[in-house]
Order: C-alpha cells, then structure tokens, then sequence
C-alpha cells in the first residue's frame, strides 16, 4: 500500500512539472518575457485580447484588431479624431464590443474582463505592480509594453522591441517585421537626407507640449523625437534632463532659438499669451524672423508612432529646407498614416488642427498659412 502511494505521489509531481502538451507532442503553453521584465505563461494560440492603454494601437498596426473582444471607454466613445489615426480606422468596429473599463488611468473593470474570457490582455503604460495586480484579480496573463519610458517620452527603438514582441506572441510576426522595416526605412532615409555632415544645424526650441492635458510655450521636451531623428539641436536638452519639462519663460529669451516649432494642441494658449505679452515674443528672433512652425500633435493618449514619424519628417524641411525640397509634408504624412492604420486622414487633420503651418505673429494676432 505504502509503494502505491508513494508511486501515486511521484506520478503527481511529474504531471506538475511537465509542460502541458497537446496533439502531436507541442506545449499547449509558453513563457514570455515582459518589456517590464516579468516572465508570463501563455497559450501557445492567443484568439481572444484586451488591449488597455497605449496598447490598441500597437493591435492596429499589425492588423490584429480581429482578436479584440474589449475595448475602453477611450476606444469606443471619444470622438473619432485625426490625432488617432488608429482610432479611425477601428470606432466604427470598437462601439460594438464590451466596454472593459474607461481608459484614461481609471481603475479597469475586472468583472467586465473575465466576463469576455480573454487569452490574454496587454497594456503600454503600466508599470509592473499594476501589471501584476490586474492578471491576479483577472486570472487572465497580462503583457506589459512600453514605448520608451514616462508617458510622451518616445523612443523608437522600444516600439521597434514592443512590435516585435507582440509579433510574436500574436503570431503577427511577418506584420511586425513589415512594420518595423518601415520605421528603420524611414528613419534612415531622413538621415541619408541630413548627410553626415550636419551636426545639429540651427538652435530649435519646442513649445506647446502637450502632458496630460495642453500647455503653453513653457511646456516642452528635451528628448522631442521629431528633433532627434533628424539630429536636431534642442536647445532644452543643455538643461540636463529628460523627456518632458517646464521651463522658465525668460530661459526662452536667453536661448533665443533660430527656430521655434509649437505643437498646435497648445496653439490656442500660445495665442492668447502673445495677445497679452506681445513686447515678450517680439523679442524673440525665431518670431520676428518668420521661423515658427507648428506640428500636429503626436500624444494624444498615449504616442501615436505615425504622427511621429511624419513630423520628423516635416522637421527635417524646416532645419534642412534645400535637402527636403522634394518633400510634401502632407502626402508623405498621409503615406506613414496608411501604412500604419490603413486610414490616410491629413485632410481631416488639417481641419481640425492647422497641419504643417508657419506661424507669423503680427500686432498681437498669430496668423498661419
């Protein structure tokens, strides 16, 4: 009797260390590392994803919508708007699935998750006890992304790990390759543009940044992407921090930047200070030169990669004009938005923001064309 226990203990224990598998002899599941640094058991098929977060996006690019069974509130009921190109290309389809909570760093509706029987849900934004929390309340594996740090700050190589890695997982991994070759083109395309011999070319300053909510001139960022793709000079990366911060408004006239690019989400509080302190912007070289532009923004909840990628794109015309002569913002922003999203919206976003401008500021007035 003892013997037969005992055998019955060892049979256990084997069954508990050795991975499930199923017909043909494969693992029905696999471990996976995190961009947060947490080892996860998956199925080996993912079929059924909740994207919270920044994570959606990630989902449309690689043309993985269909596995969606949950959807924010974020998703589903904000206003489709060209600032989310992915957003357009799925609100129609995202008003008819579950809402699984609001979006927006509101708490998630864990009942609401378990009631659609996900595979698995993936975030970008959260941090790993958060992650970590939401998969013990859930029971469901949670994939942690990331697209470079803080919310806004944006480092292409990130998303380039975070696309394929989810590439993988999805078993979208001929998309993923597909979409991080378009990146790595680009990027050096705009190089290749640039040439190696241009090291910084003129003091850029980047108001208006958007950070959980709009901002005006003082808002700004040292590691602003569009400017490190083309190897701009940041006049805000001399302040010894990164990603975003506000700064002194008389630092602005210290700098004294040769080109000031704003990003139109603050646009409107930018012209509402110049129509009170215009004596402060006429003394700025950028103004009375002619040389301030403004950029669609490319945070609106979370990063939108494309919009990056354009207005690096624009930048590069605006620092090195003779070397994107052949270059029109707007087609080529409707080229990055297609690719991407499958929805090409510059028009659209021309009308509700502005586009690719010039800015001239005249007797209290901000004028674009």
């Amino acid at each position: 009797m003892r013997r037969q226990i005992g055998l019955a203990f060892l049979f256990i224990l084997v069954l508990a260390v050795t991975p499930t598998t199923g017909l043909g002899g494969q693992p029905e599941q696999r471990v996976v590392e995190d961009m947060l640094g947490r080892k996860i058991t998956l199925p080996q098929k993912i079929k059924r994803i909740v994207p919270l977060g920044g994570a959606m996006r990630f989902v449309v690019y690689l043309n993985a919508f269909d596995l969606v069974v949950g959807v924010e509130g974020a998703e589903s009921r904000l206003e489709a708007s060209s600032l989310r190109p992915y957003g357009l290309a799925i609100h129609q389809k995202a008003t008819h699935l579950p809402v699984i909570g609001e979006g927006w760093l509101k708490p998630v509706n864990v009942e609401a998750v378990m009631t659609v029987h996900p595979d698995l849900i993936i975030t970008a934004g959260f941090d790993a006890a958060k992650a970590n929390d939401l998969a013990q309340k859930t029971g469901v594996p949670v994939l942690g992304l990331g697209y470079g740090g803080s919310a806004g700050f944006l480092d292409m190589n990130e998303v380039i790990k975070a696309l394929t890695l989810m590439g993988r997982v999805l078993g979208r991994e001929q998309r993923a390759q597909e979409v991080v070759s378009f990146i790595e083109t680009a990027q050096k395309d705009i190089l290749r543009r640039i040439g190696p011999s241009e090291k910084g070319g003129p003091s850029v300053y980047v108001g208006c940044l958007g950070s959980r909510g709009t901002h005006g001139i003082t808002s700004t960022d040292a590691n602003y992407f569009p400017l490190e793709a083309v190897r701009g000079h940041n006049v805000a990366k001399g302040l010894g921090q990164r990603g975003h911060l506000f700064i002194d408004k008389e630092q602005l006239l210290v700098w004294n930047p040769a080109i000031i690019l704003v990003d139109a989400g603050g646009l409107t509080i930018l012209k509402e200070d110049y129509a009170r302190n215009r004596d402060f912007y006429d003394r700025l070289d950028a103004v009375k030169q002619g040389r301030v532009y403004s950029t669609p923004p490319y945070n609106y909840y979370y990063t939108n990669v494309e919009i990056a990628l354009a207005n690096a794109y624009f930048t590069g015309q605006v620092l090195y004009p003779e070397k994107f002569a052949d270059l029109n913002p707007g087609q080529k922003a409707d080229e990055i938005f297609k690719f991407f999203t499958g929805v090409a919206c510059y028009d659209q976003m021309q009308k509700e923001f502005g586009g690719y401008q010039q800015l001239q500021f005249v007797n209290g007035v901000i004028n674009a064309h």
